[in-house]
């Protein structure tokens, strides 16, 4: 088969790598417009039952991917001066970067063709010279827009603000945090990283902006599958940014 892959994201290179290795004959083509250590966000973050899917899928790919994970199993939600830890969940994460590279190297390994800083041919032009052609452009995918009828999902927009903020503070579980604020309530979501000093924090919603403290330092850890409550032992701060009706700005926690 000849096929296209628009797209030379996650998405569109995990699959090239996969369908080449159910038959080395096909022709698969990846066009990516940006270049190949371009991305967007700090990491990718697993489950145990979707790395079992991965590792089966194609062990190379996993085998790369987890020399490069951060692994935990304990989440801990501070609420209200009190921490809530929940274990045996079985998470991992790694940089988008690597995966990215991951990917590419095995897409190349395999002999998949792929052309960066190169904006996909027409979908409809492509669709009459190759037997199946994949759309994997992203939230703002030319191929969705050109196929509305067949593709374009429902949107229903919220109020809710969201935003991804970076921090060398190294965590040892999974955090939520629940703040209340004059504003509504914001949560906060600090994810491990990877194996070195770095991690990154977190995916932030709330109905209006406000900057988290730094997190309390390293608790007692509990035993996996059973969850503990205990005072915390610094509490998690919130310097509001801005006030009703304006839009959210934060500032990135110090270590």
């Amino acid at each position: 088969m000849r096929i296209a892959v628009l797209g030379g994201g996650p998405g569109g290179l995990y699959f090239a790598a996969l369908a080449k290795q159910l038959d080395p004959r096909h022709e698969i083509t990846v066009w990516e417009r940006n270049a190949p250590d371009d991305t967007f966000g700090f990491g990718v973050v697993f489950s145990d039952e979707t790395l079992g899917g991965i590792e089966h899928a194609d062990t190379a790919i996993f085998g790369a991917m987890e020399r490069e994970f951060a692994r935990w199993d304990d989440i801990d939600v501070h609420y209200r001066g009190t921490v809530t830890t929940s274990g045996g969940h079985g998470f991992a994460a790694m940089s988008r970067h690597r995966l990215l590279r991951i990917l590419q190297d095995r897409c190349t390994e395999l002999g998949v063709r792929i052309h960066f800083r190169a904006p996909p041919p027409d979908p409809s032009r492509l669709s009459a010279t190759h037997d199946l052609v994949i759309a994997a452009d992203g939230a703002n995918s030319q191929t969705r827009a050109a196929f509305a009828g067949t593709f374009q999902p429902s949107l229903e927009a919220r109020r809710c603000k969201y935003i991804w903020l970076g921090t060398d503070l190294v965590f040892d579980a999974f955090k939520f945090y629940v703040l209340d604020t004059p504003w509504g309530i914001m949560q906060v979501h600090g994810y491990p990283y990877s194996r070195d000093a770095s991690t990154f924090i977190l995916s932030c919603m709330t109905t209006c902006g406000a900057a988290p403290g730094s997190p309390p330092g390293r608790p007692a850890r509990s035993r996996p599958g059973r969850a503990t409550r205990r005072p915390s032992r610094s509490s998690a701060t919130c310097a509001p940014r801005c006030s009703a009706g304006t839009r959210s700005s934060a500032t990135t926690p110090s270590g």
